[in-house]
């Protein structure tokens, strides 16, 4: 999966951590480690990768919020 989060985040000017309080709401509990494998695509493990979606799905949010 490529989301290109990093990038996204750092055009919308936001960090890694923003997205910790955004996806404890939607019920993920994720370490920094984790996060930020799933930020890089580093671990393609299915919890991993359910916490890139949601990331995925966070960043189109805000997105959308600033346009």
């Amino acid at each position: 999966m490529v989301f290109r989060l990093k990038s996204r985040l750092a055009d919308l000017g936001k960090k890694q951590y923003d997205l910790i309080p955004e996806l404890a709401e939607m019920g993920f509990k994720v370490n920094p480690t984790e996060l930020s494998q799933a930020v890089n695509g580093t671990n393609q493990q299915p919890k991993i990768e359910k916490v890139a979606s949601a990331c995925n799905e966070i960043v189109t949010r805000w997105e959308k919020e600033r346009a």
